[in-house]
């Protein structure tokens, strides 16, 4: 027991304290609480004491955002490509070249017969050039669609004095028939220039009137321009030998010039370079003439 008085401590059978002789009354013992509430032991922590909570990574927050910003700008690309390929299509479809040659093709009645009435043409691929001074230059090649049947149209135009001629013209059917559609020969050049009898590697074989057949002429140029890569053309990889036939006056100036075989993609860059081109005059029993003669000209793709 505890004394009252002056907190000393009390053997249970005094009844005063030793120790400053009060009274001590007896303490009732304290009241039973019954058993601590059990609980349940904790299992050992290994690796030290828990560390904080971890945090939510923003990492897949971050991607989708990347995600919605790709897709709206590939679809903004998207669609500035599909209107950008309208307004070139259109531009095209509008010039004077497209007219002209597309005019030619409904009107030949032999594309009436196999393909029908046209309906519809593809985008033109080709290379096309206008210059101030009237002349110009346009090959290209699309697809055509009639009531009866498809193909395909390749086409090559010459522009002098501000008037575009058809030179070639060539519809291929599915079905693998050939329809001309030009003759192939440029304006400016006459029906008796164009021998095909003749031996063409002969560079004195004479043709009829004052022009003589030269062969090829590539090595008898005084100057000789190499033909400018398209860029559609570069785009796409189209390269190979082009041939250009020209008929060359009695000074060495080339008169006339078409393509005769090789990519149509490159042909009226072929055309072009072969009109700049610079011959010396040829002779025959001390009298100028005309040369007949083609050009080649090698495209490599880069």
């Amino acid at each position: 027991m505890i004394c009252t008085n002056c907190g000393n401590a009390v053997e249970p059978s005094n009844r005063f304290c030793p120790k400053c002789g009060a009274a001590v009354q007896p303490q009732a013992p304290p009241p039973y609480g019954g058993p601590p509430p059990y609980s349940a032991p904790q299992s050992p922590m290994l690796g030290g004491p828990p560390g904080p909570p971890a945090k939510k990574s923003s990492c897949g927050k971050i991607i989708l955002i990347l995600a919605i910003i790709l897709l709206l700008l590939g679809g903004g690309v998207a669609v500035a490509i599909y209107f950008g390929y309208q307004k070139l299509e259109q531009t095209l479809k509008s010039s004077e070249a497209y007219t002209v040659a597309v005019d030619a093709l409904k009107a030949n009645e032999e594309v009436r017969n196999q393909l029908g009435e046209i309906t519809d043409t593809g985008f033109p691929l080709g290379a096309y050039s206008q210059n101030a001074d009237g002349t110009g230059n346009a090959a290209f090649f699309m697809s055509v669609q009639g009531t009866k049947a498809s193909g395909k149209y390749e086409v090559e135009l010459v522009r002098s004095n501000s008037v575009w001629r058809l030179t070639r013209g060539v519809v291929r059917t599915q079905s693998g028939d050939s329809i001309q559609v030009a003759t192939g020969r440029t304006p400016d050049e006459p029906n008796s220039n164009d021998n095909t009898n003749l031996d063409m590697e002969n560079p004195e074989v004479p043709t009829t009137g004052t022009t003589i057949s030269g062969g090829v002429l590539n090595g008898k140029a005084i100057s000789l321009p190499k033909p400018a890569y398209p860029p559609i053309a570069r785009s796409a990889k189209a390269s190979g030998t082009v041939i250009v036939r020209v008929l060359v006056d009695e000074k060495g100036n080339v008169v006339s010039a078409r393509a005769t075989s090789g990519h149509p993609l490159l042909q009226a860059s072929a055309v072009a370079a072969a009109r700049s081109a610079k011959f010396s005059p040829t002779q025959l029993n001390g009298k100028p003439v005309k040369v007949s003669g083609t050009i080649r000209y090698e495209f490599t793709a880069e």
